[in-house]
């Protein structure tokens, strides 16, 4: 895998010039346990943003007034303080854009289905629907009996409500390869898939599964690690500055920790420290001394830039 190293070492990442984005990983928690999650989520993990750092979450975007803030997890809107931050994000800073990744299968109870979805739309939260495939069979098949019929019922729900077609709301699907899957882009056939279906979505793209967390394990187990990273360098298309997500942003943990992405705090390499350091030491002095740490994984997005 030396070649593979010696690749990220030559191409390294600029360092970012302002911080305008801000991705926050309010835990582990979700109601899938799929084989494949980089951040190895389940619906028993005790892995979640606590009352005190969600303060400081809070204080902080008030005082630094982000662009944009990212809700990611396993299952973001699963987490005891999720309302609450929303909230905190709207009112102490209206203009910044709410984002929730989500696999959307988590609002499949009709009580919890019927409050949380409106509770988005009147706060204007943007959502991204993160799925591994859009094959029913398969998609059942990876994360239980049902979910493909709860995906579909949930979203044509946000449908009505008027995500997908409202500019305010916006609805993005996203799927999510476990492997590269050549070099043509599939959003075509999601589109056609879409339609079939009778779904709206405001856009629809691809991305790759990192190689981290559970993953990462599968791949090492089947001893397909090195074949993985393999594939995944020679898919690598050309990027610029303006294609690296963590070029603009900093994602901050459960914990407080500070990462340049959700990625680098999975890794379960322990040679490497990637922690950059914690919410209580944010600063501009400490911002200004933040830099990309470039990591194998990282190929899993490069993979992702058409050629």
């Amino acid at each position: 895998m030396n070649h593979l190293a010696d690749f990220i070492a030559k191409h390294p990442l600029p360092a970012p010039q302002s911080i305008a984005k801000l991705q926050l990983f309010l835990g582990k928690v979700c109601n899938h346990s799929c084989s494949f999650c980089p951040h190895d989520a389940q619906p028993q993990s005790a892995d979640f943003m606590r009352y005190d750092t969600v303060h400081q979450v809070a204080d902080l975007i008030e005082r630094e007034r982000f662009e944009e803030v990212t809700l990611k997890g396993g299952a973001p809107e699963l987490t005891p303080y999720f309302r609450w931050l929303v909230r905190q994000v709207r009112e102490r800073s209206p203009q910044t854009r709410i984002v929730l990744h989500t696999h959307i299968t988590s609002m499949k109870n009709p009580g919890f289905r019927g409050s949380l979805p409106n509770f988005l739309k009147e706060n204007q939260v943007h959502l991204v629907v993160h799925v591994p495939t859009i094959d029913a069979e398969e998609m059942d098949l990876l994360r239980g009996a049902g979910t493909f019929k709860t995906f579909l019922s949930v979203t044509r729900y946000f449908n009505r409500l008027g995500y997908g077609t409202d500019d305010s709301l916006k609805l993005n699907l996203v799927w999510n390869h476990r492997k590269p899957h050549g070099t043509q882009s599939q959003t075509e056939t999601i589109k056609n898939w879409a339609s079939k279906m009778g779904l709206a979505f405001s856009s629809v793209d691809e991305k790759m599964y990192a190689p981290v967390g559970r993953m990462q394990s599968c791949l090492a187990q089947e001893g397909q690690e090195l074949a993985h990273f393999q594939e995944l360098f020679s898919h690598t298309g050309h990027y610029s500055r303006s294609d690296l997500p963590c070029q603009e942003s900093l994602t901050i943990d459960w914990q407080g920790n500070v990462f340049n992405c959700e990625n680098h705090l999975s890794v379960k390499d322990g040679r490497i420290q990637y922690r950059l350091f914690h919410l209580e030491d944010w600063s501009k002095e400490r911002l200004g001394q933040v830099r990309i740490q470039p990591a194998l994984h990282c190929l899993s997005c490069m993979a992702c830039f058409k050629n």
